[in-house]
């Protein structure tokens, strides 16, 4: 890896073929991913305004606003946003770190991130930049690091394969928690009902489950009081 390592995300050859991560074998699990993001989004009362950071391309602020809600997308990488600007050029999309973002407090209801947060260095003060940007609440989707696809990813990277997660630091149930917990120490919220995404099945369960093992796709995150 070394100093000349760059993120996949700052690639712009990996950003014209992102999309195409959501076709294919993996249609089956973007359907389940977003039916967890719903199902944890439906815990906050009337949530109308949605902040999604690292947003990428776009695929799930696309998604959000054709469910009704008015959406921003933000992210780090400008080559990814170029691509989310030419899919939904109407789209409001924001260029930021997630560690300073630039909106004045509660400027949404809801502060939402979907597999990211694994390559942001510093968990703290991006749950604390959410906290003083939602008025509502935080809703987070993550590689559970419990699971055969994200172990497999792991052992990839010891054995120097599949840069796109050379960076990446995998968080599982207990670990998440405690991050936002530490997060958000002093202020008065309460953790939403949390579920996994099992695509494919394991041992004949498939959907959206309450175990934290074999998931791939974990959904937590919490409402504010």
């Amino acid at each position: 890896m070394g100093k000349e390592f760059t993120p996949w995300y700052f690639n712009p050859e990996i950003a014209k073929v992102y999309e195409s991560f959501y076709e294919g074998k993996y249609k089956e699990a973007d359907i389940q991913e977003k039916k967890l993001l719903k199902f944890l989004i439906d815990q906050i009362d009337d949530v109308r305004e949605v902040l999604e950071v690292g947003c990428g391309t776009g695929h799930f602020t696309r998604w959000l606003h054709s469910l009704g809600y008015k959406v921003v997308g933000a992210d780090i990488s400008p080559v990814m946003l170029s691509v989310a600007r030419e899919l939904w050029k109407e789209g409001n999309f924001v260029n930021a770190s997630a560690e300073s973002l630039p909106f004045e407090d509660k400027s949404f209801d809801v502060v939402l991130y979907v597999a990211c947060l694994e390559y942001m260095k510093d968990l703290s003060q991006v749950f604390r930049e959410a906290e003083r940007v939602a008025r509502k609440g935080i809703v987070i989707g993550l590689m559970n690091k419990w699971s055969l696809p994200t172990i497999r990813r792991i052992i990839q990277v010891k054995l120097g394969k599949n840069p796109y997660y050379y960076n990446a630091r995998f968080y599982s149930l207990p670990e998440i928690k405690r991050e936002l917990s530490n997060a958000l120490k002093g202020k008065n919220f309460e953790f939403l009902d949390w579920r996994c995404a099992v695509f494919p099945k394991i041992f004949g369960i498939k959907g959206l489950v309450k175990i934290p093992f074999g998931g791939s796709f974990l959904g937590i995150g919490v409402k504010f009081k």
